[in-house]
């Protein structure tokens, strides 16, 4: 094609041709903003969670076999039972390591999700911020672009999230503060957004009509050119439809007041609520959640389970406190668990919003005794719209497997293709056995 024709099948100058304003273009270019979109046009969702003090093995990866069993009240992977309604929707990968320090696990927050770090500092952007970045330059504006938030996790650690290299984003501990910021623009009346909705629909209608008369009157080659702009008409259809399931769904959480002092088991609940109305309501795609502080004696205890040590007292205890470390853990994955429910509650195109997202939930070290760095125990749930291989498998992978690939994947699953994330020579590529 010649740069005569490429000016001349420009949207611009199909627009100009069929008579129509040049404020409609954004609309006809909107298909740049489709990359994190899964194939029902639904928007596909990011969720980071990260804990500490590593884990029990044997409670939360099968010693043998590709299959995780997590059928209540027989499994042994005490830990995860929480998540046994959404097991079919989950993928574990074991055997993934840090490049850090063999025994730096109370140092590896800042390398979990950036791939590259110097001590607790992250050297650069963490995949929440390179998603949500990635997302903003498809030409998404979303009210807040980014969700950061931690409970009970101020101490002597840092956050997970980083905004570039050295450059830390800041949690907000205070589901009051965070639900005036999250919901200070959830004000228009749902009638009022279905209106807007309905106006956008019947342009694109007004636009389609007159692309089939244009499209009608010209040869083969150029009429399949056209279909190209139908295509795209039909992708912003779709998130149309997608987002006015989501506006119905939408409505501002109910929390309590006494902020950050309140009760650990309301701040987990709350916190986890927030995220989810954030989703429903199209506020933001992309979250994290903290849980705890990943440095020595942070004075966290659970008396509501009958643990009053410290919880980094009780990692270190090893085998011999392995009971309460599990009941610890397995009480921070039920809250997971609640989280997931709400997310798989809501329709979205031919599934729930939880298979159109990806919930990872990682850790800085293996073991909380040992502090060995591998194998990290990570869980994905949702599969962001097809894009993970899920079904409750577990993939072994030799020890000390890159992370980094985990990384690179997570991204490429959101819909925006790596091979290298961290940029540590010898840790490139993704985890092909996770991608559908």
């Amino acid at each position: 094609m010649n740069r005569y024709d490429k000016d001349r099948f420009s949207r611009r100058a199909v627009l100009k041709t069929l008579g129509l304003s040049a404020g409609l273009l954004p609309l006809v270019n909107a298909e740049k903003a489709l990359g994190q979109l899964t194939p029902s046009g639904s928007p596909k969702r990011l969720v980071l969670v990260t804990w500490c003090n590593g884990v029990i093995k044997s409670s939360f990866t099968p010693a043998s076999g590709d299959t995780l069993d997590l059928t209540p009240g027989t499994t042994t992977l005490k830990t995860l039972e929480p998540l046994a309604p959404f097991v079919k929707k989950m993928v574990q990968p074991w055997g993934l390591g840090l490049n850090v320090g063999q025994y730096a696990g109370h140092f590896a927050w800042g390398v979990l999700w950036t791939g590259k770090a110097s001590g607790r500092t992250g050297q650069g952007p963490s995949i929440d911020q390179y998603v949500s970045d990635a997302i903003a330059k498809s030409g998404v504006n979303l009210p807040v672009p980014l969700m950061n938030t931690g409970v009970r996790v101020i101490g002597d650690g840092k956050p997970s999230s980083w905004r570039a290299s050295g450059q830390q984003n800041t949690w907000e501990i205070d589901p009051n503060r965070l639900f005036d910021r999250m919901f200070a623009s959830v004000s228009m009346p749902s009638q009022q957004l279905d209106v807007v909705k309905l106006k956008r629909k019947s342009v694109i209608d007004f636009v389609r009509r007159e692309l089939t008369g244009f499209g009608n009157r010209l040869g083969p080659e150029d009429r399949a050119k056209i279909d190209a702009h139908f295509t795209s008409l039909r992708d912003i259809e779709k998130r149309l439809s997608a987002t006015a399931s989501a506006g119905a769904a939408c409505s501002k959480p109910m929390i309590g007041t006494g902020g950050s002092k309140q009760d650990v088991t309301v701040l987990h609940k709350t916190m986890f609520d927030l995220i989810a109305a954030a989703f429903r309501c199209d506020i933001t795609r992309v979250a994290t959640l903290d849980t705890y502080d990943d440095g020595g004696g942070d004075g966290n205890s659970f008396p509501w389970m009958g643990i009053n040590s410290d919880y980094h007292a009780v990692a270190h205890g090893g085998g011999g406190r392995a009971a309460e470390k599990i009941k610890i853990d397995s009480y921070l994955y039920g809250q997971v668990a609640g989280l997931c429910k709400q997310m798989d509650e809501v329709v979205e195109g031919n599934g729930t919003m939880l298979d159109n997202s990806v919930v990872v939930v990682g850790n800085g070290q293996e073991d909380g005794a040992s502090h060995q760095v591998y194998p990290i125990p990570f869980t994905v749930i949702g599969n962001a719209g097809g894009a993970l291989k899920t079904g409750g498998r577990v993939i072994r992978y030799p020890t000390k497997h890159p992370h980094n690939k985990l990384l690179a994947t997570i991204v490429t699953a959101m819909g925006f293709p790596t091979q290298d994330y961290g940029g540590v020579a010898g840790r490139e590529g993704v985890l092909s056995e996770l991608l559908a």
